[in-house]
């Protein structure tokens, strides 16, 4: 991962806290849920960011881009380290364009792949290993990934979903799951939203 040399942290918050700020009045005004942006909290993004700085994984998943703020918290997070790949998937092409313009404009596009694919498909297609998994997309599809989910992560990998708290309801069945194998070591934090973390202790 690599940054433009003029790269500025005080630039990136500002940018983020403008982004944020913006599409939080753009998602009041939308009737239809599904044309929301609905990003992360910011609380939930720094601490994305926080955990890749400590973890320094080389192979980082990320399933629901929407316009990319989560994934410039993850690229910021993961801006020193070398030969990483951050792969963001989201199924809407527009709003993977607003990602790759939002990367771009602080410096941090490089090493980011952002892919325009069901994360269904995806996964079926995968044959990788990832460090960290942000899964932060339609909730009702969650429990058909998690199979594919399990192949994906090996020890020391990490799988954090987002609005575990806010939408309690919608996720129980899915988090269950993990909470029930031994193979993950789980915690649910108030984060943001409510982020649940999932930690593979087994190969």
């Amino acid at each position: 991962m690599t940054t433009h040399k003029c790269f500025e942290p005080a630039y990136f918050l500002s940018y983020c806290q403008s982004l944020y700020d913006n599409d939080k009045v753009y998602d009041t005004e939308q009737t239809n849920r599904l044309e929301r942006h609905r990003h992360v909290e910011p609380d939930s993004a720094q601490f994305l960011a926080s955990l890749v700085m400590i973890q320094k994984p080389k192979k980082v998943l990320e399933i629901g881009t929407s316009t990319g703020f989560s994934t410039l918290w993850l690229a910021y997070g993961l801006r020193h380290q070398s030969n990483v790949d951050l792969i963001s998937l989201d199924i809407d092409e527009s709003r993977s364009g607003i990602a790759k313009a939002h990367l771009q404009n602080t410096g941090l596009a490089a090493g980011v792949s952002l892919l325009v694919q069901d994360a269904f498909d995806f996964l079926n297609q995968n044959r990788e290993i990832f460090d960290l998994i942000f899964l932060d997309a339609e909730r009702q599809f969650y429990c058909d990934y998690t199979e594919q989910l399990h192949k994906a992560l090996s020890l020391g990998s990490v799988l954090i979903v987002d609005n575990v708290l806010s939408h309690d309801d919608e996720v129980g069945d899915f988090l269950a799951v993990f909470e029930n194998n031994s193979r993950y070591i789980c915690h649910t934090l108030d984060i943001g939203a409510g982020l649940f973390m999932a930690v593979c202790q087994e190969p």
